[in-house]
C-alpha cells in the first residue's frame, strides 16, 4: 500500500482523472493525465464510460492497468458522480489500487437522491449507498477565489490539503484534473473528425 506521506514529495506523480463533459449518445471520454509535483506531464490515458451506466470505477482501473506504472502516489478524480450519475466507487478504487484516492469538485451535487431516484426508479438505492460510502463532501478554500469539495480514501485530510494546495496553480481545480479534462475534451474533437 502506497503511503499518503508519498503525495507530498516533490517528486509524487498523480494521476489526474475527469470526464470531457461532452457526452455523446451513450458514452463519454475519461481522460487521465499523469503530472509530477513540479507539474510535468509524464503520462496520458484515456478511455470511455457509459452515460448512466455504473462501470466509471471499473474504467478507471482499466486505465491504470494500461498506463502500468508503479510510480504513482495516488489518484486525483474530478468529482464522483460522473457520466449521468455514474458514481466512482472511491473504497473499490482504494482498494483495487492501494493507492490515495483526492476527489475534488467546484459544486457539490444537489439533492443527489431525488435524482437518483427519478433516473433510476429500480436501483436508485444502491447508487446512493455507494454515494453514501465514498463520504462527506468537505469544503476546502485555498485563498478567497478558490474554494472546492473534496472527498478522500487512504488519505489523511492534512495531506489532501497539502496534496491540493501543491497542485493547483491557475484557476480552482487542480492542474491533474484541469489538465485531464482538457484532454479528455481533445480527444471527443478529434473523435467528431471526419
Amino acid at each position: 500500500m502506497t503511503s499518503d506521506k508519498n503525495l507530498l514529495k516533490s517528486a509524487a506523480r498523480i494521476l489526474g482523472v475527469a470526464e470531457s463533459g461532452i457526452m455523446g449518445a451513450s458514452q463519454t471520454i475519461l481522460g487521465g493525465v499523469v503530472m509530477r509535483g513540479d507539474l510535468i506531464i509524464d503520462g496520458m490515458v484515456w478511455d470511455r464510460a457509459t452515460i448512466l451506466g455504473s462501470d466509471a470505477t471499473q474504467t478507471i482501473i482499466r486505465m491504470l492497468d494500461r498506463l502500468n506504472r508503479t510510480d504513482l502516489g495516488g489518484i486525483m478524480l474530478h468529482g464522483t458522480v460522473i457520466a449521468g450519475y455514474n458514481i466512482i466507487e472511491l473504497d473499490l478504487l482504494h482498494q483495487a489500487t492501494s493507492l490515495p484516492i483526492v476527489s475534488v469538485t467546484k459544486q457539490p451535487q444537489e439533492n443527489l437522491q431525488e435524482h437518483l431516484k427519478s433516473t433510476f426508479p429500480s436501483d436508485w438505492n444502491q447508487r446512493w449507498q455507494i454515494a453514501q460510502r465514498n463520504g462527506e463532501l468537505r469544503s476546502l478554500a485555498l485563498n478567497s477565489q478558490s474554494h472546492m469539495f473534496v472527498q478522500s480514501k487512504g488519505c489523511r485530510w492534512d495531506v489532501v490539503k497539502g496534496v491540493i494546495k501543491r497542485f493547483t496553480r491557475f484557476g480552482g481545480l487542480p492542474e491533474p484534473i484541469r489538465v485531464a479534462r482538457l484532454f479528455a475534451r481533445a480527444i471527443v474533437e478529434i473523435e467528431r473528425r471526419p
